[in-house]
């Protein structure tokens, strides 16, 4: 039975290592070759707590040449920078379509980011605790906004939403106490911010997803969705329209500013710890 199970072990810590492996180093990223001519930027070590230690600045390449083959850089690895604590900025190159679960999470002193236009896609927990980023650009290609992407982004003041999001995961911006803009591009089919609200807005079924501290909700929306002042606690009053028919659950957890809340008649459902 112990031979068994160290049997197992072992191939619970290969399997670890298989999966964090990188291929190689140029100046100071680690690379993982991810087809013959793609790589995506990975870490080290099989855990990332201290990966790139005392790294302050990046930049990640269109592209980058390995024993004479050249590879497109097309993606952030899962956990890649995170808690790479000492990292202020970071460029990222054009040719990166996506960046992973948890890619910057807890990257403390990251100050501002510019998602180029090639990205399509931001994974869940992205950007989640860097608390001194104050200036998020997102570029126009961006498809989907994972859950969590950019909770506790405490200082972070505003956001503009392209017209090419589709999907926005729960949470996307819980936590972030400071918001006071909250922008969706006209054009944008799925989600909107009408009547200069300062919050979005799921166009097709008049629910208000995500809210801020400034919010105002138009009277055209129907329903308020589960977390979508979750954890706003700058939030010190808010006024609910007529319109509104339910409001989700944990809808305002933990807006604890919040002093002020008028509930109108029309509403009829409330979730749990709304």
């Amino acid at each position: 039975m112990k031979h068994k199970s160290f049997l197992l072990l072992m191939v619970a810590l290969l399997t670890t290592i298989a999966t964090y492996a990188y291929t190689f180093k140029s100046g100071d990223l680690y690379y993982k070759i991810t087809s013959a001519t793609t790589v995506e930027v990975t870490y080290q070590e099989s855990s990332s707590l201290n990966n790139y230690h005392g790294l302050t600045t990046a930049t990640i390449p269109a592209t980058v040449t390995k024993n004479g083959t050249t590879y497109s850089v097309t993606s952030i690895g899962d956990d890649a920078f995170s808690w790479c604590t000492s990292l202020t900025s970071i460029t990222i190159g054009n040719s990166v379509t996506s960046i992973g679960n948890g890619a910057f999470s807890s990257c403390f002193a990251l100050t501002s980011i510019t998602i180029p236009n090639s990205v399509k896609s931001i994974g869940v927990y992205a950007f989640q605790y860097c608390s001194a980023l104050t200036s998020v650009t997102l570029g126009n290609s961006v498809i989907g906004i994972g859950e969590s992407a950019f909770s506790g982004c405490s200082v972070l003041t505003s956001i503009t939403i392209p017209n090419s999001v589709t999907s926005i995961g729960v949470y996307a911006f819980s936590n972030c106490s400071a918001l006071n803009s909250m922008v969706v591009e006209s054009g944008n089919t799925t989600y909107d911010s009408r009547e200069n609200c300062n919050a979005i807005i799921e166009t097709a079924s008049n629910t208000l997803i995500a809210g801020c501290q400034s919010t105002t909700i138009p009277n055209s929306v129907t329903s308020i969705g589960d977390y979508a002042f979750d954890e706003c606690s700058a939030l010190t009053s808010i006024t609910i329209p007529n319109s509104v028919t339910s409001i989700g659950s944990s809808a305002f957890r933990e807006c604890s500013s919040l002093t002020s809340i008028t509930i109108p008649n029309s509403v009829t459902s409330i979730g749990s710890s709304a």
